[in-house]
């Protein structure tokens, strides 16, 4: 069994002179530097790699899914945030789900934001026109090779993909699950593409594209009607940030987890340096506590944004903080948290100090497990981050936004972005995003070696899940510390974390976890 936590030798960083992306496909990441060598801004770039991963990993993102999006303009030093995570239908009502949200099937999508992202970023910030970004998704729907992670997670999934008739087309082939390197033939959605790119977004929301997609949900018995389409709108929002040892952390307000990620960093600054990197069975443990402290703390005031507006100042306050720095120093919170998902994350960053980060996904692995044939686009299960009892902030209804887990984060020192930062985990992410910054900031680790380290999660009943990579002897240590752990050696459970650092230099570093997939490019 490994001897420690270093028991991987990290790869070195990708270096880029002009630009990185970093994403969760290789395509994806050549879609982003293949834009940019066409003379295309950071926008331009990221709306072609989006696309591109939602074409090939479509176990983790599609068009039928959502976002979110923190943008740093290096112009006007302002980092804007764009909310495109989707909305209930108008049919959405609590008394349409008597005994809870469904996971799978056709009760269980919002409305799609990812496409009308990219179309408000790009009126607002892109260069090139519309129609030349979609080229290199366009080619991958006709035909790409089925990627490693994809066909790992197609058995778990079997007889739910098998009972779906766009997901058995798709997924199966006379008669067998597809393989690592089958060529995945996506003709519907290579059809969709194009309608999107030489009709605009509109196609998707109010053109045919939008008709198909609504006739055949209705079909199926969801909710979701051209109407809902037609009314989609995401949100142009201010980001939320609080200090951390001198830098200046930016992530999405609620109805985003990613408040809940400067509570464990607030926590964890009633700590020095030393104190916090004087041993890993030390740091572990406060990074749990603070964990189960913010969760407890925040998850209730994670809703729709309209539904507790002042969720942030509460949470972001005099006393929130002191609370979970009580916590930290050691009084025991109960907490829980994550488990696997279905989420993707693409990072962009330029030598003008341009910064894109962007989550997208479709919740679980596979999404609802609908795939409408006729336009190849797989829907969300986002609909299940709701709570089916009425009268609470989270509570379904018609055009609420639900408490959503992606959290893209961009990190700023001196005014300018010093790091961009993701991951995919569900639950999750939040706590892998703390580790990866506790590694930068604390332990001064490079992107490359930050993103490798071993890392712990937690289930949704809040055992503690400790990478193989670990010693066998730290579940012990933690237990002395009151944290009960024990190992897990799937990957999987710990995300796909990517990171970006833009160089004093004036170079860029990206780094990409060996965990699922994810490459690093720079030019």
């Amino acid at each position: 069994m490994p001897a420690g936590p270093e028991c991987r030798t990290p790869r070195a960083p990708v270096f880029g002179r002009r630009a990185m992306v970093v994403s969760g496909h290789a395509a994806a990441t050549l879609a982003g530097i293949t834009m940019l060598k066409r003379g295309g801004n950071l926008v331009d770039a990221m709306v072609a790699a989006s696309a591109a991963l939602a074409t090939v990993v479509g176990q983790a993102t599609s068009i039928g899914g959502d976002c979110f999006i923190l943008f740093h303009e290096a112009r006007t030093g302002r980092t804007v945030g764009l909310n495109a995570s989707g909305v209930a239908p108008e049919l959405a009502t609590p008394e349409r789900f008597p005994t809870g949200m469904k996971i799978h099937g056709p009760l269980a999508p919002v409305v799609p934001g990812l496409v009308r992202a990219w179309d408000v970023m790009h009126r607002r910030f892109g260069s090139l026109p519309w129609p030349d970004l979609f080229d290199q998704a366009i080619e991958l729907a006709e035909g790409t090779p089925v990627s490693k992670v994809l066909a790992e997670r197609l058995p778990d999934d079997r007889e739910k993909l098998a009972a779906d008739p766009g997901c058995a087309q798709l997924y199966f082939h006379g008669g067998r699950l597809v393989a690592i390197g089958d060529i995945l033939r996506q003709p519907a959605l290579a059809a969709t593409l194009r309608a999107i790119a030489a009709n605009g977004a509109d196609e998707f929301y109010h053109g045919e594209v939008a008709r198909r997609m609504a006739r055949y949900c209705e079909e199926r018995g969801g909710l979701i009607r051209a109407s809902d389409l037609a009314a989609y709108q995401p949100l142009w929002v201010e980001p939320v940030a609080a200090d951390y040892r001198g830098h200046r952390v930016e992530v999405m307000p609620p109805n985003s987890y990613g408040v809940l990620l400067l509570l464990q960093l607030n926590g964890l600054s009633a700590l020095n340096g030393a104190a916090l990197t004087r041993s890993l069975p030390h740091r572990l443990a406060c990074q749990i506590s603070a964990m189960k402290a913010a969760f407890d703390l925040g998850v209730p005031l994670i809703a729709d944004p309209a539904a507790i507006p002042d969720a942030c100042d509460r949470l972001l306050g005099p006393a929130a903080t002191a609370a979970m720095q009580r916590a930290v120093l050691g009084e025991p919170h109960g907490g829980r948290v994550a488990d696997r998902g279905g989420t993707s994350c693409l990072l962009l960053a330029d030598a003008e100090g341009n910064a894109i980060t962007v989550v997208q996904s479709v919740f679980n692995v596979f999404g609802s497990m609908v795939l409408d044939p006729t336009t190849g686009v797989l829907f969300n299960n986002r609909m299940q981050g709701f709570t089916h009892k009425p009268g609470l902030p989270n509570s379904v209804g018609p055009g609420r936004r639900p408490a959503h887990t992606l959290c893209p984060v961009l990190v700023r020192r001196g005014g300018r972005v010093r790091y961009a930062l993701a991951t995919p985990g569900g639950l999750s992410q939040t706590l892998t995003n703390v580790q990866v910054l506790n590694a930068l900031i604390d332990e001064g680790r490079d992107v490359q070696a930050a993103v490798e380290a071993p890392r712990w999660c937690n289930t949704r009943t809040g055992d503690v899940l400790l990478d193989g990579e670990f010693a066998d002897s730290l579940a012990a240590e933690l237990a002395a510390f009151g944290h009960q752990a024990s190992r897990a050696d799937d990957a999987y459970f710990y995300g796909s974390a990517k990171a970006i650092e833009l160089l004093e230099a004036g170079t860029l570093a990206g780094g990409a976890d060996y965990r699922r997939e994810a490459f690093a490019l720079g030019y």
